[in-house]
C-alpha cells in the first residue's frame, strides 16, 4: 500500500491508494483523495478511482476522477456516460479534453454516426480530428470533402495519421499531382520537417520519389552529401529537391557555406528551385546575423517568401541602416503581420528616416497607448508619454463574491492548493475567457490573495481600458531585492523586471529545466554562485529561499554585466547565456532597439523586450520618476576594435 500526503495550513492528510480499497476505509472525502485519485489513476489502478470519485462527490474538483476513469477508456466508453458527463462539466477545459479525445477514438473505430453528431461541438482546430472528420465524410461521398481536403494538403501545413487515407484518396482521384506533392514537400523540408515529407514521398510514384536513405543522409551531414553527390547531364526532380533540402541544411549554421554552394549548383537546378533555396539561405544568414543576408535576399526575385523570411529581411536592413528595404519588407508582409505593433514602429521609423514625418506620426500614434514595449517607445517619439497610475481600479466585495462564485475559478484555486498547476492553468485560463476588464481585475484579486501572483500579474496584464498597474507590477521582498540591487550596486528596477519576468515573484518557482526561486537559478549555476561568494556549503535547496536567491541572482547578473558592458546585453545573456548575448553585436555601434529586435531566438527576444518594459514601470514605482525607454535601451557597442577576452561566465 502506498502513502499519498499533501500538507495542508496546520496539518498533514494522508490516504491510501490501492487496487481494491472498500470504500468504508476512506475517511470523509478531501484534498488529498484528489491527489491519491490522480495517483491511482496514473498508475492504472481503476476500482481505485472509482472509489475516490465516490468519495468525491459534492467536492469541487469532483469532476477529475470521473474525467480520469472516462479518459482512460475512451475507447470503450459507454456514449451516454461521456455525453453525461460532457454536460455537467460543459463549464469546465475537462469538458473539451474528453471531446477531443473521444473525437479521435471514435475516428479511429470508424464509429462515424456518434462522430458526426460530435465533431460540430469541438472547439478550436485539431487536424488530426480534422482528418477524421474528412474520412467521415468521404465514407458517405460528401462533395465538398475533396476541396476542404486538398486545402489543407496544397497549404504545406503538418499534418497526422489520419490524413494519409485522406490524401491518399485525393491522389487516387486525380485531385492531386505529383506537381502539388513536390510543392508541399518542399516547403515541409523547408521547415525542417522530414517525417511529414516521408508522407507527401509515399504518394509518388516509386520511379519518381526521393531515396529515403538518400533523405537521411541530406538531413543528417548536408555538407557531406553536398560534396559527394554527382549529378548527371540531367538533374532528376527528386534529386533537385534533396540538393535544394541539403543546402537549407547547411545554411542552418553555415550560410556563407551554403550560399558558396548553391551558387555552384545553380546551372543544373530549376529557376524556381533556386529561388526557393535563396529564399531558405537568405533567412537563416538574416538569423546568424549575416552582414550578406540582404544580398542573398536580392536572389529570390519574385518567389514569395512566408511572413517569417520577410521580417528577418525586414530585421538585417535595420541592421544594415537600410531603411528603404525596412520599409518596403514590412509593405510585403501579410496584412496580419503589418498590423503587429513591432511591425508598426519599424514602419514608422522607417517612413520617418525617409522624410514622411506626418505619415509615421500616424502610426506611432496608432499604438502609443499601449502598456508595451513598443506603446512606450512611440509614446516617447511623439513626446506623450503618460506616467502609470497606481492607484487603479479596485474590484468591490461583491465583484470578488461574484467572480469568485465561478465554477472554474474555484477549481483553479483548489487545484493550485494541491500543486497541480497544469490542470489549474488550464480550468483558470477556461474561466476567464470573455471576462470584462473588470471582472478580470476581481479575478486578478482572487489569485492575489491566494498568493498565486503568476495568475493575479497575468490576469491584471490582460486588461484593455481599465487597468490596475500596482497588480500588474507588485512589489513582493521589496527589502531582499533592494538590499541585493544595493549591495552589487545594481539599478532596482532591473532587478525587480528581472523577477518579474523570471518567477513572476513566486519564491518557490521551479522551472521544468530545474532552476528555482525568484530568480530562477539553475543548481549548476547557483554552484558556482556560491563559491565566487564564499557560500558553503550550498545547498540546491537555499535558491528557495528568497534573501538567498536574490543576493545570488544578483551577483551573477553583476558579473555579466560587468563582462558586456551594457544592461540590455546582460538582460540577454542571463536568459540565453554571455557568449550568445556578445556575438549577437554588430560589427559597429547599434541601436539598442535594434539589438533587441534582431535577436535571433524568439524567446530571448521577447524576454528582453518584458524586461525592459518591466523596468520601466518599475522605475516610475520605485523612484516616482518616469524613465527614458530609448535611454534605457542606449547604443551597443560594436566588435570592432573588440579584444577584450570573455569571462568564465556559465
Amino acid at each position: 500500500m502506498t502513502l499519498t500526503c499533501i500538507k495542508m495550513a496546520a496539518f498533514t492528510l494522508c490516504a491510501a491508494i490501492g487496487t481494491a480499497v472498500p470504500l468504508a476505509s476512506f475517511a470523509q472525502g478531501s484534498d488529498a483523495d484528489v491527489l491519491a485519485a490522480k495517483d491511482a489513476a496514473q498508475r492504472g489502478q481503476w476500482k481505485a478511482v472509482e472509489a475516490y470519485r465516490a468519495r468525491l462527490a459534492g467536492h469541487p474538483l469532483e469532476a477529475y476522477p470521473s474525467y480520469w476513469l472516462l479518459a482512460g477508456s475512451v475507447d470503450r466508453a459507454d456514449p451516454r456516460e461521456v455525453r453525461a458527463f460532457l454536460d455537467r462539466y460543459s463549464s469546465s477545459p475537462l469538458s473539451e479534453s474528453l471531446r477531443r479525445e473521444w473525437l479521435r477514438a471514435l475516428g479511429a473505430s470508424a464509429t462515424w454516426d456518434v462522430f458526426r453528431s460530435e465533431y460540430p461541438k469541438v472547439v478550436g482546430d485539431d487536424v488530426e480530428i480534422a482528418c477524421y472528420s474528412f474520412q467521415e465524410r468521404l465514407a458517405r461521398s460528401d462533395p465538398e470533402v475533396m476541396d476542404e481536403a486538398r486545402a489543407l494538403f496544397v497549404s504545406g501545413r503538418e499534418s497526422a495519421a489520419p490524413c494519409e487515407p485522406v490524401f491518399a484518396a485525393l491522389a487516387a482521384a486525380k485531385r492531386i499531382g505529383e506537381a502539388d506533392a513536390w510543392d508541399r514537400m518542399r516547403a515541409l523540408l523547408a521547415e525542417g520537417n522530414v517525417r511529414e515529407a516521408r508522407r507527401v514521398n509515399a504518394l509518388l510514384p516509386a520511379s519518381a520519389a526521393v531515396s529515403e536513405k538518400q533523405l537521411e543522409r541530406a538531413a543528417k551531414d548536408p555538407a557531406s552529401f553536398l560534396a559527394k553527390e554527382k549529378l548527371g547531364h540531367t538533374v532528376p526532380r527528386a534529386q533537385q529537391e534533396l540538393l535544394v533540402f541539403a543546402v537549407e541544411r547547411l545554411a542552418r549554421n553555415k550560410p556563407e557555406e551554403a550560399a558558396d554552394r548553391l551558387n555552384a549548383l545553380t546551372p543544373r537546378l530549376e529557376p524556381k528551385a533556386v529561388r526557393h533555396a535563396w529564399g531558405q539561405v537568405a533567412w537563416w544568414g538574416a538569423l546568424n546575423l549575416s552582414p550578406k543576408a540582404l544580398e542573398w535576399y536580392s536572389q529570390v526575385g519574385t518567389t514569395a517568401l512566408t511572413d517569417t523570411q520577410i521580417a528577418w529581411r525586414a530585421r538585417a536592413a535595420m541592421r544594415a541602416g537600410d531603411w528603404k528595404e525596412v520599409l518596403a519588407s514590412i509593405q510585403a508582409m501579410s496584412p496580419e503581420q503589418q498590423r503587429e505593433p513591432a511591425w508598426r514602429y519599424w514602419r514608422a521609423r522607417a517612413l520617418r528616416s525617409l522624410g514622411e514625418r506626418e505619415a509615421a506620426d500616424l502610426l506611432m500614434r496608432s499604438i502609443a497607448g499601449q502598456q508595451t514595449f513598443y506603446g512606450i517607445l512611440a509614446a516617447e517619439e511623439l513626446g506623450v508619454v503618460a506616467a502609470p497610475e497606481w492607484n487603479g481600479y479596485r474590484p468591490a466585495q461583491a465583484d470578488l463574491d461574484r467572480v469568485g462564485a465561478i465554477g472554474g475559478i474555484q477549481r483553479a484555486l483548489a487545484l493550485y492548493r494541491l500543486n497541480l498547476d497544469n490542470e489549474a492553468l488550464r480550468e483558470w485560463l477556461w474561466s476567464i475567457r470573455g471576462l470584462d476588464d473588470r471582472d478580470l481585475l476581481a479575478a486578478a484579486e482572487l489569485a492575489r490573495q491566494a498568493n498565486e501572483t503568476e495568475r493575479a500579474i497575468n490576469t491584471a496584464d490582460r486588461t484593455v481600458q481599465v487597468h490596475d498597474f500596482a497588480q500588474r507590477f507588485p512589489t513582493p521582498y521589496r527589502d531582499e531585492l533592494s538590499a541585493a540591487a544595493r549591495q552589487w550596486s545594481l539599478d532596482e528596477a532591473i532587478v525587480f523586471g528581472l523577477v518579474r519576468q523570471e518567477s513572476r515573484f513566486m519564491s518557490d518557482a521551479r522551472s521544468p529545466v530545474g532552476a528555482a526561486g525568484l530568480m530562477q537559478i539553475m543548481p549548476a549555476t547557483g554552484r558556482w554562485i556560491a563559491r565566487q561568494m564564499s557560500i558553503r556549503p550550498f545547498k540546491p535547496d537555499m535558491l528557495l529561499r528568497a534573501d538567498t536567491n536574490a543576493q545570488m541572482g544578483s551577483y551573477y547578473f553583476s558579473r555579466v554585466l560587468g563582462d558586456l558592458g551594457h544592461p540590455l546585453l546582460a538582460t540577454a545573456a542571463y536568459n540565453a547565456g554571455p557568449g550568445r548575448a556578445r556575438r549577437w553585436r554588430d560589427e559597429n555601434a547599434l541601436e539598442g532597439a535594434i539589438y533587441t529586435e534582431t535577436i535571433p531566438f524568439n524567446e530571448t527576444r521577447d524576454y528582453v523586450k518584458k524586461v525592459f518594459t518591466n523596468a520601466w514601470y518599475y522605475h516610475h514605482r520605485l523612484t516616482g520618476k518616469t524613465a527614458n525607454l530609448h535611454e534605457m535601451l542606449g547604443q551597443v557597442r560594436g566588435r570592432a576594435g573588440d579584444a577584450s577576452v570573455a569571462a568564465a561566465i556559465p
